[in-house]
């Protein structure tokens, strides 16, 4: 069949349309559910969907493979990140606030977890000691920001004194008796944040990248890489309890709350990292990572997670750090990119940009809230001016780099 391709993509597409229809996206109140704006809809998505997968499909015909790509989707990733520690959109529109906090910056984070693994295991093709070489270069990187952060948190404290006094108050031992705990036990405290969370919120990225890799690297060694993708898989799912906690039964729900008691999240690198830093990797592994129809499958799983995030809008969620969808949303989007044209001629070090977008800005954050009245800003404004403030700094930290 000649147009065998553009039939079935235009078929999907007309089910996509139609399934926003369904749950009530496109409305009348909105003209986006009339006939004819829907079947402009259908043919204008259709016609974008075609065009793009056969450039998918003639540069992977080619072997014309764009890791600059890459570096502009880390780049974006990071935007979005800002977006999500700012939320800009908490007090202004409720569902422009779902929208970015629950769905679209949740693809963020395994997207970076994925990178990771697939260029390690490029990396290691060159050289078999990789791993141990990228985590030592990471160590200092880790710990001098977690010094940087140190004045933010004292801050961030003192703003907060009436909280943390508050829950010193609802434990019922006093500051005589917690004072020379804390003291006594500063050493394995200090080894468990700086292996769990990190000192401020966004660098328990690293610990989870450099655990995951040394996992990894222990494993292969003896095992076949495919094997730890099914168990971290596994581990994947556990971790999603914290998403899909209003949704598991009363008697497993006792069970995970020893777990949160204890540990309060499953963002680390055992439930969350492993996974997708060993997809990655196992990707990397593989002579071809190319599958046919990728674009169209990156757009369905993109409806996947919109749907998956509606869904448990209205539940009892503990966090939505990780939502199922995008385990196969991250595999098909990075697929897609490294297969797309790119014919921009913009001349940023993405790479070195997103790195720092997302080293500095909770600082900025930060600060910038000690000043401004975010609450009293369009929600725009607060993103251009966090986002430029990031810019400038993040430039300059390369500038003295070099």
């Amino acid at each position: 069949m000649k147009y065998k391709k553009e039939f079935i993509i235009t078929l999907l597409m007309i089910a996509l349309i139609f399934f926003l229809r369904k749950i009530n996206i496109l409305q009348m109140e909105n003209n986006l559910a009339k006939p004819s704006m829907m079947l402009l809809l259908i043919i204008i998505s259709s016609f974008l969907a075609i065009v793009i997968q056969n450039n998918i499909d003639k540069n992977h015909a080619n072997k014309n493979i764009n890791y600059h790509n890459i570096d502009i989707l880390k780049y974006i990733c990071a935007i979005l990140i800002i977006i999500l520690h700012l939320r800009p959109f908490q007090n202004y529109s409720h569902n422009l606030d779902l929208v970015f906090n629950n769905i679209i910056t949740r693809t963020c984070v395994p997207i970076f977890f994925l990178i990771t693994g697939y260029f390690v295991s490029q990396k290691e093709k060159n050289n078999t000691a990789y791993i141990k070489s990228y985590i030592k270069k990471m160590i200092p990187l880790y710990l001098i920001w977690n010094i940087i952060y140190i004045p933010i948190i004292i801050g961030y404290a003192i703003s907060n004194i009436d909280v943390i006094i508050n829950y010193i108050n609802s434990i019922n031992i006093s500051l005589h008796v917690i004072i020379p705990i804390l003291i006594i036990l500063s050493p394995i405290i200090l080894l468990i944040i700086l292996l769990y969370t990190g000192f401020y919120y966004h660098l328990w990225y690293f610990p989870a990248v450099m655990l995951s890799l040394l996992v990894l690297d222990k494993w292969k060694k003896k095992f076949k890489i495919r094997y730890l993708l099914i168990i971290s898989f596994i581990l994947l799912l556990f971790g999603a309890t914290e998403t899909y906690y209003g949704v598991i039964p009363l008697s497993l729900k006792q069970l995970l709350d020893f777990y949160y008691k204890l540990f309060f999240t499953t963002r680390n690198f055992l439930f969350f990292g492993l996974f997708y830093i060993t997809l990655g990797y196992y990707l990397g592994t593989k002579k071809e990572i190319y599958t046919k129809y990728c674009f169209e499958k990156l757009v369905f799983w993109m409806f996947a997670l919109i749907f998956e995030a509606i869904l448990l809008h209205d539940t009892d969620r503990l966090n939505s750090n990780i939502l199922l969808s995008c385990v196969f949303l991250s595999y098909y989007l990075f697929v897609c990119t490294i297969y797309l044209t790119n014919n921009l001629k913009i001349k940023l070090n993405f790479r070195g940009l997103s790195k720092y977008y997302y080293l500095v800005h909770p600082m900025i954050i930060f600060i910038c809230s000690l000043f401004i009245p975010f609450n009293n800003l369009n929600p725009c404004i607060q993103i251009i001016l966090i986002v430029l403030i990031t810019h400038f700094i993040s430039s300059l930290i390369l500038k003295l780099k070099k």
